[in-house]
Formats: C-alpha cells, structure tokens, sequence
C-alpha cells in the first residue's frame, strides 16, 4: 500500500478516535503503539499525527509521547462564535445577492439531527447540525468561510460531544429547536426573524456554558 493511503488511513482512524472519545483529552499516545495496532511502519502514522496536531487534536510532547488536546471552553466559544457569525452574515446578504437556500438539503439534516435525538446519538445530532448551518453559509459560495467553517466542525463536534458524556444531568439537544425554528423561519421566507434566531443562539450556548461551570 503507499505511504499516502496508509497515512490517510492513519489519519482518519485516529481523528475519529478523537472525535468520538473513544481517545479523550488527556490520553497520551505511542508511535509504536499506534503502528503495530494498525499494522504499519511508525512513518505513515507520525505523518498522520503531524496533521492531527496542525488542526489542533494533538500535542507532541519531548520524550513523552503525543497528548491527545481538550478543546477549551474558550476555543469551543471562539468558534461557535465565529459560525454563527457567518451564518448571520450570510442570511444578511440573502436578499440582496438573491440567494436561493437548499431549503430539502436543509430539511434533510434537520430530519437527521431530530433522529439522532431520538436515538439517543449525540454526535451524529451534533454532525448533522453543523451540516445544517453549513448548508446556510455554503449558498454565499464563499470559498474562505467554508474552508473556516470545516476546520471548527469536527473540534466543534468533539467538545459537544465530551461535554454531553461528562454532564448527563443537563439536557442536551437545544440545537434541534434552533434550527427548527430557523428552518420554519427560512420556509415562510421572514429572514430577519432567521437572523434574529441566529443572534440570539451565541448568547444561549455561552450561558449554558456558565450554568454548566466551564467558565
């Protein structure tokens, strides 16, 4: 097999360990470990782990190994911030750049997200309705704010979905109603309550944040 496939699939098995917290903040890594578990050379799976600590996953540590990152409270704050930011932006420009949404791929992850809910899956609710502000943001065909927007989804998703094990006692799935909501909006064509929604969604989650201590 070539090193770049083997690379990549190092890569995507230990960016989706990280995800699904099958390998939580904290857990210290080995090369060696890694390589005879997924029966290959250390090469492809120090590569892969150089990608993993450029988008922020991982840590080398000298002469320890490699730490898997917590996504801080802040950083998971910064960049819910930021998207939902775009998202405003863009329901902003609708109108005057005539931008028609993808109202049954909007629905579809909707749908999706309100199954997840009902199965009790929480980082597929949390994929799906990153997916769904996605949809929104990508109508702009803003190349930079995608490239943004798909760097935070995974970390947005991992610190979700973290957060959801370690705090049972708080309800969980708020984002279901948001877009919900924001969809019903969309649908009866009243963008500014859309906005409005949006807006007022940072505010929510960072109380949230407050109530559950992580401040």
């Amino acid at each position: 097999m070539a090193i770049q496939s083997l690379v990549a699939t190092a890569y995507t098995t230990l960016k989706d360990r990280i995800v699904r917290g099958q390998l939580m903040p904290g857990t210290l890594l080995s090369e060696n470990e890694l390589a005879d578990e997924l029966k290959m050379s250390r090469t492809p799976v120090r590569n892969a782990i150089t990608h993993l600590e450029s988008e922020g996953f991982v840590v080398s540590l000298k002469n320890r190994g490699v730490l898997v990152k917590e996504i801080t409270a802040k950083e998971s704050m910064d960049m819910y911030e930021a998207v939902m930011a775009m998202l405003v932006y863009t329901l902003d420009v609708k109108s005057e750049r005539n931008i028609h949404l993808n109202m049954e791929k909007l629905e579809e992850c909707l749908n999706r997200q309100i199954e997840a809910e009902k199965a009790d899956d929480y980082l597929s609710y949390m994929q799906y309705s990153m997916q769904f502000m996605k949809a929104i943001i990508s109508s702009i065909h803003n190349m930079a704010m995608l490239a943004a927007m798909e760097s935070y989804v995974d970390k947005l998703a991992m610190a979700a979905y973290i957060n959801f094990l370690n705090t049972p006692y708080i309800k969980h799935y708020s984002a279901n109603n948001l877009n919900r909501s924001i969809f019903e909006a969309l649908q009866k064509g009243d963008d500014e309550e859309a906005r409005r929604l949006a807006k007022g969604a940072y505010t929510y989650a960072r109380s949230r944040m407050f109530e559950a201590g992580r401040f």
